[in-house]
């Protein structure tokens, strides 16, 4: 393959985000390992660490004129992956994201939706304009079958749609030494068990706070365990998790308040024996650590992953119940291990459906020039 050839990323990059972060660096490393001397250039709202982090070019995703000349310039784009294409969070991420396929594909480049997980978009024009945009790509792959169902139901004619993995399923974690120095670091004893408490801020869930403190004072006081409340998103999920930890009466409870790389937060997930969890990527980090989890239901992401998992143990965190979520988590630790195996049994197949994102990427590059 040649060396000239390059590849754009386009996504949620830059922002502090454990589990976009990972996802750019599952799919860089998971390209380096096929072929490393592609030039791979990255769209980011931080170019200079994102350059730093990952060792390749990265170009503000906010200058204008910069984005159309990387554009212009490479042999492929890569959109993805993680939930781009909604309207959840606001119409204007999504047509950023529209807009640059949409750009690419009007000077002639291949485009790669790549493992993405689809909506909601409710609006109509920017369902309209995402059917638009998504017949005309070459490549779409998604992390799991609702996102399919709901390309189906909004009508989308592409041909070359493929259910595969989230990136994430590739990366490894930290080893047992480098955390137990984390856990030094952080206060927390290295001899205990574990749950995990993963949440972030949400608008609608107005009980959350008080409703997860007091889950965590059940958990400590029924399985004899410490709480580790583990940030995904930098800072704003140590707020909320040390507004938590005001509320717990236990001191066997932590928050992990620094910052921390994918690979160390999934050592710390390692140790767990299960985790409650928001934010998505936590929930993946889990399923390849083979830990089972409770979902706190924010997105119909977080329901898509959980189904595909055969983990559908989940509370909508707009009307958290406390018995409803303590009667999961009970089922969830009484069958932990059976649980735990069966995410083992499931975890191989994922990395393969990971790394098929790659080889059709490849070949989708190589088909273009």
């Amino acid at each position: 393959m040649s060396s000239a050839k390059s590849i754009l990323m386009s996504g949620y990059y830059g922002f502090d985000n454990s589990g976009d972060d990972a996802i750019l660096k599952a799919i860089i490393k998971d390209i380096r390992n096929v072929d490393n001397k592609l030039n791979i250039v990255v769209l980011s709202k931080d170019p200079e660490k994102t350059n730093d982090m990952y060792n390749v070019k990265a170009v503000d995703r906010f200058k204008v004129f910069d984005v159309i000349k990387a554009i212009k310039t490479t042999s492929l784009l890569i959109s993805g992956g993680g939930s781009l294409l909604q309207d959840v969070t606001s119409t204007r991420s999504l047509l950023y994201y529209l807009a640059v396929m949409g750009m690419a594909k009007f000077f002639g480049k291949p485009v790669m939706v790549y493992a993405n997980g689809i909506g909601p978009i409710n609006r109509k024009f920017n369902r309209w304009l995402s059917k638009i945009t998504l017949d005309r790509v070459d490549l779409i792959t998604l992390r799991d079958k609702d996102s399919r169902e709901y390309l189906s139901q909004m009508g989308i004619n592409n041909d070359n749609i493929i259910v595969t993995a989230d990136p994430v399923f590739t990366l490894e974690a930290s080893n047992k030494e480098h955390i137990n120095n984390i856990f030094i670091k952080e206060g927390i004893p290295n001899d205990k068990q574990y749950v995990g408490i993963s949440i972030r801020k949400w608008k609608t869930a107005k009980n959350l706070i008080d409703i997860v403190s007091k889950t965590i004072d059940y958990i400590i006081e029924n399985y004899k365990v410490d709480v580790i409340l583990i940030p995904m998103h930098y800072p704003e999920d140590v707020e909320i998790s040390l507004e938590v930890l005001k509320k717990v009466k236990s001191d066997s409870c932590h928050v992990l308040r620094d910052k921390y790389s994918v690979e160390e937060i999934m050592g710390v997930i390692h140790r767990l024996d299960l985790i409650v969890a928001m934010r998505l990527h936590s929930l993946i980090y889990a399923a390849g650590q083979e830990v089972p989890m409770v979902g706190l239901v924010y997105d119909p992401k977080v329901v898509g992953l959980l189904k595909s998992l055969d983990m559908e143990y989940m509370c909508n965190v707009d009307d958290l119940d406390f018995q409803e979520l303590i009667d999961l988590i009970d089922k969830v630790w009484n069958n932990r291990k059976e649980f735990r195996n069966n995410l083992k049994l499931q975890d191989l197949e994922l990395k393969k459906k990971a790394l098929s994102n790659v080889t059709m990427a490849l070949e989708l590059l190589e088909a273009g020039e």
